[in-house]
């Protein structure tokens, strides 16, 4: 016991003794040591720092603002290699020896080694701190949903409405502005060309818009404005709290003015709902309503309300004449009905535009028939609506040339209001429905859906969405389209919390419910003759009662959508059913109860997380489509052995994704096999991250059968196997052996696919899966040189997009001659990290890309030319034209000798960068990194396209001068940069002047909004003063990192002061910076003043004035005060600056 305590008492003194002194010892004898890692800490550290900073020019290029916390880091970086630096410095200076040389002096060491030891702590410290997600927040955009070509935005009796609301949002004592007006006489077409013109004159800061409808979405609508406001509420369940949150964020800043725009609005009492503060209480925020209603704004103080009337006689005609196809020419008869029907849609555009569509190229009879309807035709009361605007689109509808299109027609009015209808969804409806006549096949529904949908959308009965996948329907069309439908016996709700009392109508045929706060799907009902039954709940519980669905007997369509919900037993009784969609939901399945539905056809789980798999799924032999793209977070157990193998009718097999575990050998197989048993699969889409078991798959399946297919080998991480709708793609990602690319059944993928996508991780020994399928021999050595290599002609006549990365041995995109059609569809070419391309297509090629858009080449080591000649002669002759090329990024080709060189490749001879190669269309242009030489004047004169609008050069040797305007006298050629809005120069080494020989009186930048300067360490000042003259738009300048800059407006060249304003004799020559808003001046050692020259600068616009580690700049400016009216902000570190 004595002996325990005396090790314990021993232990102790060691701990708090014996330890710290060891410590010390070690500051003063492994001082190296201590040094050396903090040597290596810090270059950690500045590898980390340029990685931030690289996000930073990034961030700068795409305009955000760059987050003070970053700001503040990378400062501390600065601060943390200079006190490193000191500590070096001492570790190899006099001190480090005692005063006769002879021995070490310990005392300085033991110094140095503590020195670096909490250095070294302070830089770990400093790294942790340094992961930043984003480094940026850009402004929040105007997002303004989708608008078609306005039709009637330029008669004169908008042109004055419009002009007033302009002059109402510059108006500092209007609030809020309504837009007063029936349905479909263009109240939400005036709202959006309001936004657009009020974006682009810069009014406001911020913007925002949502729908709001008759029976307003509240926690949608607060979603739709927080997004658009950078407001994160998405944690908050509770609305009211969301709503004051929401208050708060549109009240907090008052230096920034917000527009927000309410389209559709029926009470003024939603606002408070939503979470609107006073916009009497703040002059910054300013609100326009839309509305049918004039008294919603007449007790609203501080409105002013704006009529959007009808239009009149010769306007109406005109519009009319358009849209039905009126030629001047046509017969008097059709003419004169023409002009009797476009009087009777008196005035009202939606109604005009819609008629006139469905008359378009009828017969006379048609025409004569249409206005005898019109004259006879019924009077629908719909609130807010024209008197006549029902019969005007209920004739549209009867004139659709199909009771298939009309009965689509009015299945799209099942969606809330406002909602984009997803195509795919109306596809499952459709095929439950039995919607259309003679369609064997899901895919051929789709196809006559499609074509539908392109009919209705001509004719203005559907507009399109912002994705080509969805669709949407005018709120007033959808009010005429629900009166029809209620004829039909068809039942919209929303916004409900208890199942209606009165809606138990044995008539109904389909009944669609949306709310957030319904919670009890009752028992009783009756509905003998309902076919469709929708029900949306916002991922609220929902609890249905056991025989609920009792006496639905003939229900053929059953949609639930985004609730916490038990399937009850009496689904069974539901014998007709042929679609079940249970997507988006959290569900618990009773066992042995889907198993019962043997007419169903249609069965999906999309998005949802189930507590079980519904084994009995195997009893659906009709099944023809199964979407298993579950939650990603669902803890459902995989897919049971057998349950394919019975499913022999199945044409569509979305499988989500896969991953099978190292112990999943037995999953694997049976899986394999049994999707090898689906000969009738047309569609499959599939995520996996185990090639071994993609490629069995593929090798057992009827790949030439597949019509549409998503199949992606990648990290799940990055899966995107939620795509809804999608053609042909095929995905490899993360492989290390180019020898999975020359399989059989990869290259039949390759022959059908539009979209193809391969990045390969070169040397990667932690993909386990591809070294085991070595060691089984299961794949060749064989390299992948070529795309096109195991191909026949005309394999790719489909493709639309290619992205490859990392290919280690491709020689050549396409080898060979190529011929049309060959490659006509490919929109986007985007290549990388292929260390072996020395060219990328020949001419041939080229010739068949006359549909490519955007081009991206980077870091491809040895690349000398982008496209090759296919014969050998020595000099490009004939001018390679690329007609629909937009975008062009070519970066990091430090072999690159010129776009298009020939076989003259003599070593010294500088080629131009594009030699004889045009894109009378490109609008974006990025070049970095490039081993040529590069006359950018000389290269945007030869590319010849008037639409350049952004400019990105960057790391570029041997550019003395950016704009070199010598030798160019036409103005046609100086109208090459009159579109420019944006221009980046970065890390330009040699650049000393921006531009030479600047042409006299005449605006070459007259459009450039941005423009940022970085790292271009010869450069002493930014623009001459003529230049300066030319920047009339220019709304953001940013410069940093320019060692030698001293002044942003420099010596006019020659002392020409023609484009600049003498105000009067004797007086300050003026130069004005009209739209100037932002100006940045970061890291420039050398800076002293914005110009030293005798002018006098203007900045009536600017708002924000931010200088950044400046340390020679006592003064913004030298003589003359600065004239900057609107400037109440000025962000200044490392010091202070008199303005």
């Amino acid at each position: 016991m004595t002996l325990e305590i005396a090790l314990c008492v021993v232990g102790k003194f060691m701990e708090y003794a014996i330890d710290p002194l060891l410590c010390q010892f070690k500051y003063m004898f492994c001082y190296n040591k201590k040094i050396q890692t903090l040597m290596d800490k810090v270059k950690v550290l500045e590898t980390q720092e340029s990685e931030v900073r690289e996000s930073v020019r990034q961030a700068k290029n795409n305009v955000e603002a760059i987050r003070p916390i970053v700001l503040d880091w990378l400062q501390n970086v600065e601060e943390m290699k200079k006190n490193a630096d000191e500590v070096f410095k001492d570790a190899t200076n006099s001190k480090m020896q005692c005063l006769f040389l002879q021995c070490p002096n310990l005392l300085t060491r033991y110094s140095l080694g503590r020195k670096a030891t909490k250095k070294a702590a302070e830089v770990a410290e400093l790294q942790k701190e340094g992961t930043f997600q984003d480094v940026g927040e850009r402004k929040s955009p105007v997002q303004i949903p989708y608008q078609n070509p306005s039709d009637f935005g330029a008669f004169e009796t908008r042109i004055s409405t419009k002009k007033g609301i302009m002059e109402a949002l510059k108006d500092k004592d209007v609030s809020i502005i309504g837009i007063c007006g029936m349905g479909g006489v263009g109240k939400t077409t005036m709202a959006k060309e309001i936004a657009n013109e009020a974006k682009a004159d810069k009014l406001f800061d911020e913007f925002a818009w949502a729908d709001i409808s008759q029976d307003p979405n509240v926690t949608k609508i607060q979603n739709q404005l927080a997004e658009k406001l950078g407001l994160e509420v998405t944690d908050i369940t509770d609305k009211y709290e969301r709503a004051e949150r929401l208050r708060e964020r549109l009240g907090s800043d008052r230096s920034k003015s917000i527009l927000v725009i309410l389209d559709d609005v029926w009470e003024y009492t939603v606002l408070e709902t939503i979470g609107f503060p006073s916009a009497r209480d703040d002059k910054r925020l300013k609100i326009l309503l839309t509305s049918r209603d004039k008294d919603v704004f007449t007790k609203v103080r501080g409105t002013r309300i704006f009529n959007v009337d009808l239009l009149n006689e010769k306007e109406s005609w005109e519009l009319f004449k358009e849209k039905a196809e009126i030629s001047d020419d046509a017969t008097d008869i059709i003419k004169d009905t023409a002009i009797k029907i476009a009087k009777k849609c008196d005035g009202l555009p939606l109604a005009l535009v819609i008629v006139g569509r469905a008359l378009c190229k009828k017969e006379k009879h048609v025409w004569e028939n249409a206005l005898l309807e019109l004259r006879t035709s019924e009077v629908s009361n719909i609130k807010g609506v024209h008197k006549y605007v029902y019969s005007r689109i209920k004739l549209s509808y009867n004139y659709l040339e199909s009771d298939e299109a009309k009965s689509l027609f009015l299945l799209c009015s099942l969606y809330p209001e406002g909602a984009d209808i997803e195509i795919e969804d109306l596809v499952r409806y459709a095929w439950g429905l039995e919607l259309f006549r003679g369609t064997m096949t899901l895919n051929s529904t789709r196809n006559r859906l499609n074509t539908i949908v392109d009919l209705l959308k001509s004719c203005y009965l559907l507009l399109s969405a912002e994705t080509k996948d969805r669709v949407r329907l005018h709120g007033v069309v959808r009010d005429v389209c629900l009166q029809i439908a209620s004829k039909d016996n068809m039942s919209i709700h929303t916004s409900l919390k208890v199942w209606p009392k009165h809606n138990n109508d044995t008539s109904y045929s389909a009944i669609s419910l949306t709310s957030n706060e319904l919670n009890q799907l009752p028992s009783g009902l009756e509905y003998p003759q309902l076919k469709f039954l929708g029900v949306m709940c916002g991922h609220q519980p929902l609890n249905v009662s056991k025989d609920f669905f009792a006496n639905m007997k003939e229900l053929k369509v059953l949609d639930f959508t985004s609730m916490r919900i038990q399937i009850p037993s009496s689904i069974q009784l539901l014998t007709n059913l042929q679609t079940l969609c249970l997507d988006c939901c959290t569900l618990n399945i009773e066992f042995s109860t889907i198993g019962t539905l043997k007419k169903l056809e249609v069965l999906s789980f999309r998005g949802s997380d189930l507590d079980h798999f519904p084994n009995d799924i195997a009893e659906l032999s009709n099944l023809r489509l199964l979407d298993l793209r579950l939650m990603r977070s669902s803890k459902c157990s995989p897919l049971s052995p057998g349950i394919l193998l019975h499913l022999k009718r199945l044409e569509e097999l979305y499988m989500g994704v896969i991953k099978i575990r190292g112990d999943g050998l037995e999953q694997r197989g049976y899986i394999i096999n049994e999707i090898g048993s689906l000969t009738g699969l047309n569609t499959f889409q599939i995520s996996t991250n185990d090639p071994q078991f993609l490629l069995q798959i593929l090798q057992v399946m009827h790949i030439e059968r597949l019509d549409r297919f998503h199949i992606e080998l990648a990290n799940l991480e990055y899966a995107r196997e939620r795509y809804y709708y999608f053609g042909r793609r095929l995905h490899i990602h993360g492989i290390t052996y180019a020898s999975v690319l020359s399989q059989p059944a990869i290259n039949s993928l390759m022959r059908k696919t539009d979209h193809l996508s391969i990045k390969m991780v070169l040397n990667n020994p932690d993909d386990l899966s591809l070294q085991v399928m070595e060691r089984k021999n299961v794949l060749d050595e064989d390299s992948f040189e070529y795309l096109n290599g195991n191909h026949p002609t005309g394999a790719f006549d489909e493709l639309q997009k290619i992205n490859l990365d990392g290919i280690p041995k491709m020689k050549h995109l396409f080898r060979g001659v190529i011929k049309p059609p060959s490659l006509h569809n490919l929109m986007f070419l985007t290549i990388g990290s292929c260390p072996s391309l020395k060219s990328l297509f020949s001419e041939s090629v080229a010739l068949c890309m006359v549909n490519l858009q955007n081009l991206s080449i980077s870091n491809c080591e040895i690349l000398e030319e982008v496209v090759s000649m296919d014969t050998e002669q020595n000099e490009v002759n004939q001018m390679l034209v690329f007609p629909k090329l937009q975008k062009i990024k070519l970066k990091s080709l430090r072999n690159l000798k010129s776009f298009r060189c020939g076989f003259n490749k003599t070593i010294g001879v500088l080629n131009p960068l594009f030699k004889q190669v045009t894109f009378p269309n490109l609008e974006l242009l990025h070049i970095e990194g490039l081993g040529c030489t590069v006359k950018i004047l000389d290269e945007l004169r030869q590319i010849g396209s008037l639409k350049l609008g952004e400019l990105i050069v960057e790391n570029l040797d041997n550019v003395n001068i950016l704009f070199d305007f010598e030798h160019i006298k036409d103005d046609a050629e100086i109208g090459i940069l009159s579109q420019l809005a944006s221009l980046v120069v970065l890390s330009l080494p040699d650049l000393v002047h921006f531009t030479r020989m600047f042409p006299k009186g005449i605006y070459v930048y007259q459009n450039l909004t941005h423009l940022g300067v970085g790292h271009c360490d010869n450069l002493r000042y930014l623009f001459s003063p003529s230049m300066a003259h030319s920047l009339v738009a220019l709304e953001v300048l940013m410069i940093e990192d320019c060692e030698a800059i001293e002044e942003i407006i420099g010596r006019e060249e020659e002392e020409d002061t023609s484009n600049i304003e003498i105000m009067e004799e004797g007086m300050t020559r003026r130069i004005v910076f009209p739209k100037l808003e932002d100006l940045w001046l970061a890291h420039l050692d050398r800076f002293r003043l914005l110009s030293s020259q005798n002018y006098e600068l203007v900045f009536p616009s600017l708002e924000y004035l931010r200088i950044e580690n400046c340390p020679a700049m006592t003064e913004l400016y030298s003589r003359q005060q600065l004239g900057a009216p609107k400037l109440d902000k000025v962000w200044i570190n490392n010091g202070s600056v008199d303005i």
